[in-house]
């Protein structure tokens, strides 16, 4: 969806102004709240598997070291 001001792609429908000319955006182009709140649950349920994924992942790995009889040495935390 474009600015209708600049019409330059918009980068977030959840801003009220236009992030390149700062042009107010009209509420057709917005995010409705129901919208807004489906999109975050969506990004938390995503966020959640991902971290799930991921311990099971360093599990398996800590596993299979142990399994091989080597020690397990976790990955650096950036």
């Amino acid at each position: 969806m474009n600015c209708p001001s600049c019409h330059r792609l918009l980068y977030s429908r959840r801003h009220k102004t236009c992030g390149f000319c700062g042009e107010k955006l009209p509420a057709e182009v917005l995010f409705t709240e129901e919208e807004i709140a489906a999109i975050d649950a969506e990004q938390k349920s995503m966020a959640i598997r991902r971290a799930k994924g991921k311990a099971k992942e360093e599990e398996e790995k800590k596993n299979q070291a142990a399994s091989d009889g080597g020690a397990y040495i976790p990955p650096p935390m950036f």
